[in-house]
């Protein structure tokens, strides 16, 4: 046990409900007469999402707009810039001085790190 006994009816006494299987069973209530599982949950409201599938197939097959190694390349880059940047920049502490070698050191091993 985790906790002592007493925990519970100290400090969360409206949390017992009773013991579990002493509850007389609960009667199921009926389903409504329209609808069922394939009805819409709400009226008038259903998308397609065809289209977006399609989309999403067809940009997870391709290579992007740059193909081949020189585009895994250049992704990686730019990758690594975009880190780079949302990581330095947001920084609420960056004070913009002559004396950039904490940034730069820093920036360096996330550079090597990642």
């Amino acid at each position: 046990m985790i906790h002592p006994p007493d925990v519970i009816g100290k400090y969360a006494p409206d949390a017992i409900i009773g013991k579990v299987g002493t509850g007389a069973a609960v009667a199921v209530a009926a389903p409504a007469a329209a609808g069922g599982k394939a009805a819409p949950l709400l009226e008038g409201k259903t998308r397609n999402w065809e289209k977006s599938e399609k989309n999403r197939k067809q940009r997870m097959d391709g290579e992007g707009k740059i193909g081949g190694w020189f585009g895994a390349l250049a992704y990686m880059v730019l990758g690594f810039l975009k880190e780079i940047l949302f990581t330095i920049v947001p920084q609420k502490n960056l004070v913009l001085t002559n004396d950039r070698v904490g940034l730069t050191r820093s920036a360096m091993f996330m550079f090597i790190f990642m």
